[in-house]
């Protein structure tokens, strides 16, 4: 009876199957390939494999769209591929087949490396408008840590996405509330969902998960040896036990003599790490391998020494162990990049993560370290890994996650322009621009004359870059700090009034700001790279026979994440304009990213940023500005 079921639930597949890639074409309206069906069946044996079938069928309304023409499946030794079919249908009704010969196999790093992580390239021969594609292919998993996520957003639609899971062992699964049927029978599970809508992506937006099915096996058979995941602690030591390797059994050996060198100078526990950190980054030339690609393990320290090159896990191998030899507490730390989608909390498992980094204990918390990124420097992680959670991989971990987020406070960016306004008119605006942690070392050059430039640009437009640059310098430049000073002219507006002028002020502010809301109408999130605070004080300096009318404007912004207020004040010889901008989270949902960017528009409208100033009694005089030379 149960058969019967699981059989008449299979018929109904089949004919829906059939029913949308009959149907599809008509409804292809713009996208240039549709996915007709997407299904994946799944075999976990009780010696803790598995065997993974593929089967997928594209239609093309355009002829060889270029990211749908190739197929590229990562393997290594642990993931074994077979192919079963590659056939193109074309409108005519002629097929064209590829077989095993046809498959391209490249070897992704090189042979002396990684020589078991490569890719098989197919290209589908032909893809013309109208022709359908088939692809069939099996992936044999020697490890379940290597198993993959199943279902996903596509920036084409799919039709039906198909998963079909038949295990030995147990496991646990998490499933989007997108996913539309699950059955379940005896030792079957069945996913179903008959269509994921194409996705927009856009800039800054996290990985798309609104379309995703994991499979966690509760155990897992690696290098000869059964590992249970049911809490991230068994996660963490499993990593940890990888990664303490031969060199711990000779302490007084290369790495000891080494570090030992490294620190000899430094006076403090800072200028150790620091040393430590730099001489990985600069010997150790980084290969990119995602964890999955190559393998979990990395190689011991003495040997990536020896090669002078390695991956983020030999990286943070060697950089933990130089560490450790001089008296640190330090372990590897497990992590996804930000364009990764994030580990699911509910399942312990080390399949989510691509990415070692070094955590360093300074008994006041977490100093996270990556000597993988040549651009870092010391203490400042890169932004990809901001705000993510770091699994620490030690004997005793302390926490099961601890988010990366340095430098939570002290983002800031002050500025203040001061216009020095002429009887005759003209202006002179002088500027004082200071940058503090993240924002300095967005800019940060050992070129003052680049920093120079990028600043300018950025805060006040090329006009002033092409026309003033040189009536600004650097005051200060660091990865922390840079402070830059100057002033430009501007030329005020006559009013219909006989005795008014207008001043239309420049906003550094609203530029810098607008850069990060350029999008209206967004429907994905937007992350930052950093939390950020902007204060800006503009001020207009009278002529003592000028003065400017009564005013006040104060506008505001504030939800969840999010603070800004612009705030006017005029009267007599005093007119200020104020704006500032707190950013609390590293990513804003659509709707607020939406609502703030209509804020941003009404800010940017005249009363906000223009004074008109009244001249008392007499008559204006021609009065001209001239360079300060000193």
């Amino acid at each position: 009876m149960v058969a019967d079921k699981i059989n008449i639930f299979y018929l109904i597949i089949v004919f829906v199957l059939i029913r949308v890639s009959g149907s599809s074409a008509q409804n292809s309206e713009t996208f240039p390939v549709e996915c007709l069906y997407d299904s994946v069946f799944v075999e976990i044996k009780s010696d803790y494999t598995a065997e993974i079938t593929f089967k997928e069928k594209y239609l093309f309304n355009q002829a060889r769209v270029p990211e749908y023409s190739v197929a590229k499946i990562p393997v290594n030794r642990h993931i074994e591929f077979s192919l079963e079919e590659v056939t193109t249908i074309l409108a005519d009704g002629r097929e064209i087949k590829l077989d095993n010969d046809d498959i391209e196999t490249i070897s992704d790093f090189t042979p002396q490396y990684y020589p078991d992580s490569k890719s098989k390239i197919i290209h589908f021969p032909s893809p013309r408008a109208g022709s359908v594609v088939i692809l069939s292919y099996k992936l044999k998993y020697r490890s379940l840590l290597y198993l993959p996520r199943f279902f996903r957003q596509r920036d084409i639609p799919t039709y039906n996405s198909y998963l079909e899971i038949n295990s030995k062992i147990s496991y646990t699964y998490y499933v989007s509330e997108s996913i539309q049927h699950i059955l379940e029978v005896d030792s079957k599970r069945v996913f179903y969902t008959n269509r994921i809508p194409a996705l927009r992506f856009e800039d800054r937006m996290p990985p798309p998960a609104d379309y995703q099915i994991v499979i966690k096996p509760d155990s897992v058979v690696y290098e000869g040896e059964r590992y249970g995941f049911s809490r991230w602690s068994d996660v963490a030591l499993f990593y940890n036990e990888l990664s303490r390797i031969e060199y711990e059994l000779n302490p007084d050996g290369p790495i000891k003599t080494i570090a030992d060198s490294l620190v000899y100078e430094a006076v403090s526990s800072s200028d150790s790490l620091s040393a430590l950190l730099d001489f990985v980054k600069d010997n150790i030339r980084y290969i990119s391998v995602n964890i999955g690609r190559g393998e979990f393990k990395p190689f011991d320290p003495l040997e990536v020494l020896d090669k002078r090159y390695g991956d983020c896990r030999d990286q943070s191998a060697l950089l933990a162990a130089l560490c450790r030899a001089v008296g640190f507490k330090a372990d590897p730390a497990l992590m996804t990049t930000r364009d990764k989608p994030d580990v699911i909390i509910s399942l312990p498992w080390p399949g989510f993560f691509n990415h070692v980094i070094t955590a360093v204990d300074t008994g006041n918390g977490y100093l996270f370290l990556d000597a993988s990124q040549a651009t870092c420097c010391f203490s400042r992680l890169p932004s990809n890994l901001r705000n993510r959670r770091a699994l620490i991989c030690g004997n005793d971990p302390y926490l099961e996650f601890t988010l990366t987020s340095p430098f939570e406070t002290g983002n800031d960016i002050e500025i203040k322009l001061v216009y020095d306004i002429g009887r005759g008119g003209n202006i002179r605006a002088d500027v004082d621009l200071r940058l503090f942690r993240d924002p300095a070392f967005l800019f940060h050059s050992d070129d003052d004359e680049q920093v120079l430039s990028d600043v300018i640009y950025a805060f006040l437009g090329d006009d002033i870059l092409s026309h003033f640059r040189a009536s600004f310098r650097v005051e200060s430049n660091s990865a922390d700090f840079i402070r830059l000073s100057g002033y430009y002219f501007e030329n005020s507006t006559e009013s219909p009034k006989s005795n008014r002028l207008l001043v239309n002020t420049r906003s550094p502010f609203l530029k810098f700001v607008k850069n990060y809301f350029q999008f209206a109408g967004r429907t994905h999130s937007y992350n930052f790279d950093f939390t950020f605070s902007v204060n800006e004080a503009i001020q207009l300096k009278l002529p003592e026979s000028f003065t400017v009318d009564r005013d006040s404007v104060v506008l505001s912004f504030n939800e969840r994440g999010l603070r800004a207020q612009m705030e006017l004040t005029g009267g007599g010889s005093i007119f200020e304009i104020k704006k500032s901008f707190n950013l609390f989270d590293y990513t804003l949902s659509a709707d607020r990213y939406n609502r703030f960017n209509d804020f941003l528009l009404i800010a940017s409208q005249i009363p906000y940023n223009s004074a008109e100033i009244i001249m008392i009694n007499e008559p204006r005089k021609e009065e001209h500005f001239e360079p300060d030379n000193n």
